[in-house]
């Protein structure tokens, strides 16, 4: 509310003392219009009215002496008839601020939306998103929506508009569904976004995002697949010298990625929670490796028991010339950076293709750990929910909150069952159906 006094001539303004706490009076012959002066001295003029919708407005037109008193006048008064015109001044320059910032075209809210991504300003659970996701996101926005829905504005998008573009994608016949859910929910992201900036109402792609059903994966690597791919593995493990056997691509593999897979493989970790990991991470006593929260997907750490086999693959990390003293598997080269999380799988890839064996990922590791402790050896989903750093509940899931038990014994009696099992089919020794590796690719 503007306080009692009143001003009506510059030499008034002039006498305005700045106080302890921000104080305002208002201008006789401009209805709505005051000077605003703050305990740094600055004296700002505003203009006050209520819109349409009968919200209160306050827009600032100016500093004192830039702006002058009769200016001020002048500019309350245009404002006043725009207002009573039906016009809301205020929130016309509210909108424009927010067009700067957002754009118009879609492709400009994307670009707003990929920085406001990285710094958790996005909405959402208001968290950075991961660099690795964001450049997924870039990706798909670049190779599949700009060029449909790029130079579109997005304010006039419609759901007809995601429903026939997702429906082109779907039925073109070259995407797989979860190809095309990962497109439907990087367009799902940019629009939540505009929602969030007030620039939309509703996000138009919201129940679009997955026109095809999404089947579970199931594919897994066989005992033949598991002990190849741990014996390469383990041979690419030391640093190459000259005169080595290796004429292929695989024999260009890093140790550092060999390794890296490696413990992938034999933890059940993600592929990202390998390559990042560092040995500040490592309780060499207890035999046990924290993933920190910021780095474990469920948002949670993550203690992940180390069997005897994953301290071997440390050991041999730290062993390596010019390790880093950060990070347990460096990028070749850059003792500062960590592994890039792709190499495992561009090295897979290579593996399984060079040796003739079924395509698949260090994801796949995963799914089949879990299926041969369930199968053959009988650990509760539970426990293997656990293993992979899934959030799983027994009985109510408010429970979990209070319950901090991470179940360690029952997780290191299955890590330490499944890599016995791993080097057991290495070295032929496992009671298993596995074959020789020549007769099965034949």
């Amino acid at each position: 509310m503007p306080g009692e006094k009143q001003i009506s001539t510059d030499r008034e303004v002039l006498s305005l003392r700045p106080k302890d706490r921000v104080f305002e009076v208002s201008v006789t012959g401009a209805r709505g219009l005051s000077i605003r002066v703050f305990p740094e001295g600055d004296r700002v003029f505003e203009f006050r009215y209520y819109a349409a919708d009968g919200k209160r407005r306050r827009m600032q037109l100016g500093v004192y002496p830039g702006l002058s008193l009769s200016k001020a006048r002048a500019e309350a008064g245009k404002f006043r008839s725009e207002v009573i015109d039906g016009t809301d001044p205020a929130g016309e320059r509210a909108e424009a601020k927010m067009r700067a910032r957002t754009g118009e075209t879609v492709s400009d809210l994307a670009e707003a939306y990929f920085p406001a991504a990285a710094a958790g300003l996005h909405g959402g659970r208001k968290r950075p998103k991961k660099p690795v996701t964001l450049k997924a996101e870039r990706a798909l926005f670049a190779r599949y929506i700009k060029k449909e829905l790029g130079d579109r504005r997005f304010a006039e998008i419609r759901r007809s508009d995601i429903k026939r573009f997702m429906n082109g994608l779907a039925s073109g016949g070259k995407l797989a569904a979860a190809s095309v859910a990962r497109i439907g929910e990087a367009l799902s992201a940019i629009f939540a976004f505009a929602v969030h900036e007030d620039r939309l109402e509703h996000n138009p792609v919201r129940g679009l995002a997955h026109p095809l059903a999404l089947t579970s994966r199931e594919r897994r690597f066989d005992e033949v697949a598991l002990a190849e791919i741990w014996r390469v593995l383990t041979i690419h493990s030391v640093p190459h010298r000259k005169g080595d056997d290796h004429d292929d691509q695989i024999s260009r593999l890093a140790p550092q990625t060999s390794l890296a897979t490696r413990f992938a493989l034999i933890t059940l970790c993600r592929r990202a929670e390998a390559c990042g990991a560092r040995w500040e991470e490592i309780d060499r006593k207890s035999g046990t490796w924290t993933v920190p929260r910021e780095r474990a997907k469920g948002g949670r750490a993550d203690v992940k028991p180390l069997s005897d086999a994953a301290l071997a693959i440390l050991d041999a990390a730290a062993a390596l010339p010019g390790a880093s003293a950060e990070f347990i598997f460096a990028a070749p080269g850059k003792p500062d950076a960590p592994l890039d999380e792709t190499r495992p799988t561009r090295a897979l890839a290579r593996l399984c293709e060079r040796f003739g064996l079924p395509h698949g990922s260090p994801h796949d590791f995963r799914r089949s750990g879990a299926t041969i402790l369930a199968g053959q050896y009988g650990f509760s989903g539970f426990t293997i929910g656990r293993v992979l750093g899934h959030q799983v509940h027994e009985g109510a899931a408010v429970t979990s909150v209070y319950n901090r038990f991470d179940h360690a014994p029952e997780k290191r009696r299955a890590l330490d069952t499944w890599a016995k099992y791993v080097l057991g089919l290495a070295d032929g020794k496992a009671e298993t159906n596995i074959v020789p590796f020549a007769a099965a690719a034949s």
